[in-house]
């Protein structure tokens, strides 16, 4: 692994650990992420260690609105993985 997913790898190990911020997003120029979407991990799935990558459309992920909690939950789950250091190794990058 090189220096960057390295250093990727710890700041998602750092996340789940603190569950700061609760919902990590990652860079939307990943294969697979449809345009206007964010890539991102739920709440509950860093809360239960799971390695789902979810999208929804950018503004409803930086929307303050009252179902914003539950907007975010039920994304889109378009790659899931059985490690984080799979996810690193796939090219995922925090944002």
């Amino acid at each position: 692994m090189d220096q960057e997913k390295e250093r990727q790898l710890t700041m998602l190990q750092k996340i789940y650990e603190n569950w700061m911020p609760p919902t990590p997003a990652f860079k939307a120029n990943h294969e697979g992420v449809p345009k206007g979407m964010i890539p991102y991990i739920s709440c509950s799935d860093v809360h239960d260690y799971n390695y789902n990558i979810r999208v929804i459309p950018l503004s409803d992920f930086l929307s303050q609105d009252d179902d914003h909690y539950e907007k975010t939950e039920n994304g889109t789950v378009i790659a899931h993985y059985e490690s984080m250091e799979e996810l690193i190794e796939d090219g995922w990058e925090l944002d």
